[in-house]
């Protein structure tokens, strides 16, 4: 990281403001109640009295003393030490009026002196301007504070309101004088809230990607694009997580408390949104598929149109699936003329739709009369599409669904954009319906039945094979 840099503390935004903000800069960060302003500038204050050896300094003219510190212990950002050491301190300025301004600034400005402090919040710029009876005057003492501080070094953060409603930021006048102006807002989709990130301005910074999701689940965090390449390094076998009596593990803890596991003969929808890749659902269920073939039970898998079965089986492998094991307990429809021999290809002919379901259902019946257990099937509608009519595609669902109920092995359907109708078809049938879209290059996730929060998807191979780790939008 650059020496001129001062590092945010919040994870995700420093890579996109090349290392953090300019030291010695005023950055005015703007939004409406309750958009996480107050917890932003509390990580950026405490990461550089905790990890950068840059003492703090919160002026609060709208949040009492007790009540920061009280909200930033919550997250894990405890200041009661960092006060003691004389890395950190609190003026809480709630009661000033206009007639103690000047006295005010010189209090702010002989603590920075006295105390080395390198960075500082101004919590908020609007409560302090309503204290001037014009606004000439709050542009006056704005300008005044800017000057002091650029003297002194200190990187600042400055609070301000945008009303309810409104447009314009703060007062007006805040966006002029500043040198970087981020801007938090929330917006609803469904029912959930989904906070943005704007780097409006930011002087003397090549700022790539302006408008981030973030999450304030545990603290303040900027949520990035979910990597495509997976890049594991130490690979290490899967363990399987036992089934419950009467439901299936989906492999993934946080997923199964999500979900409460799938109950035998579940048909679970998976709904792919525009512009989400087709590796996400294959990664959202690469630990349920894993989970199966490892308890010695059989997976029949109709992979998405453009996906080899070669492709397929190394993608097992990521898990520590042997092709042995998958040439035993899986079996892949194959409409070409790959791999027409290894065990684990049942090819089709695409001409012939009724031949297709016919190999389908033998399969099925083959792999559970070998492990005397059900298994579990997972089919891409794009794939059945392209094979059937429409109406034959409804009729094999329905079948599906109903040799689910019997045999007792879950069901997942996958469907992506252009099989608008069917997933609506699907949707009916189905037990389950969950969804994945892509907001800003982030994958999202949730469920509409049941209904879930709304998480994040990230990938993480940290245990030697790669889960998508879920954080909750909230």
């Amino acid at each position: 990281m650059s020496d001129n840099r001062a590092r945010t503390g919040i994870e995700g935004l420093d890579e996109h403001l090349q290392g953090g903000f300019p030291k010695g800069s005023m950055i005015l960060i703007a939004g409406n109640a309750g958009t996480g302003k107050t917890m932003l500038c509390g990580q950026f204050l405490h990461h550089g009295a905790a990890e950068g050896a840059e003492n703090g300094l919160y002026v609060t003219f709208s949040e009492g003393r007790s009540n920061f510190l009280e909200n930033m212990a919550k997250l894990g950002r405890g200041f009661l030490e960092l006060e003691e050491q004389g890395r950190f301190d609190v003026l809480d300025l709630i009661t000033v009026k206009e007639p103690g301004i000047d006295a005010v600034m010189e209090m702010i400005t002989s603590h920075i002196d006295a105390n080395g402090t390198e960075r500082l919040v101004v919590d908020s710029f609007t409560a302090m301007a309503n204290a001037f009876s014009t606004v000439i005057d709050a542009r006056v003492m704005l300008h005044l504070l800017s000057k002091i501080l650029r003297q002194t070094g200190c990187t600042t953060l400055l609070v301000t309101e945008i009303p309810t409603g409104q447009g314009t930021i703060g007062m007006g006048i805040e966006e002029f004088v500043v040198d970087g102006i981020i801007i938090l807002r929330r917006q609803l989709y469904d029912g959930y809230t989904i906070r943005n990130l704007e780097i409006a301005k930011m002087r003397g910074t090549r700022v790539e990607e302006p408008r981030l999701i973030f999450t304030l689940h545990e603290g303040f965090e900027v949520l990035t694009s979910i990597a495509t390449r997976l890049a594991i390094e130490e690979p290490r076998r899967f363990a399987p997580i036992p089934h419950p009596p009467d439901r299936f593990s989906t492999g993934h803890g946080q997923l199964d408390e999500i979900l409460m596991g799938l109950r035998r003969g579940d048909t679970i929808l998976m709904e792919r949104g525009e512009d989400v890749p087709t590796l996400i659902p294959s990664l959202m269920f690469g630990t349920l598929r894993a989970n199966f073939l490892m308890s010695e039970m059989g997976v029949i898998y109709l992979p998405p149109a453009g996906v080899n079965v070669d492709r397929i089986v190394r993608f097992g492998g990521l898990y520590g699936i042997t092709e042995e094991e998958q040439g035993r307990l899986m079996r892949i429809a194959s409409d070409g003329n790959e791999e027409r021999d290894a065990p684990y290809v049942v090819a089709f002919d695409p001409d012939a739709p009724e031949g297709m379901m016919s190999l389908w259902r033998k399969a099925k019946e083959e792999l559970m009369e070998a492990t005397g257990r059900p298994t579990l099937t997972i089919a891409h509608i794009d794939r059945i599409v392209t094979s059937l009519t429409d109406d034959l595609t409804r009729r094999a669902l329905d079948m599906a669904v109903t040799a689910t109920k019997n045999e007792g092995g879950p069901l997942l359907l996958i469907t992506g954009p252009g099989t608008e109708k069917l997933t609506r078809s699907a949707s009916s049938l189905s037990d389950l319906h969950l969804r994945l879209l892509n907001e800003q290059g982030v994958i999202l996730f949730h469920g509409i039945r049941p209904r879930t929060l709304l998480y994040a998807l990230e990938i993480d191979g940290s245990e030697g094979y790669p889960k998508l780790e879920m954080t909750p939008l909230v």
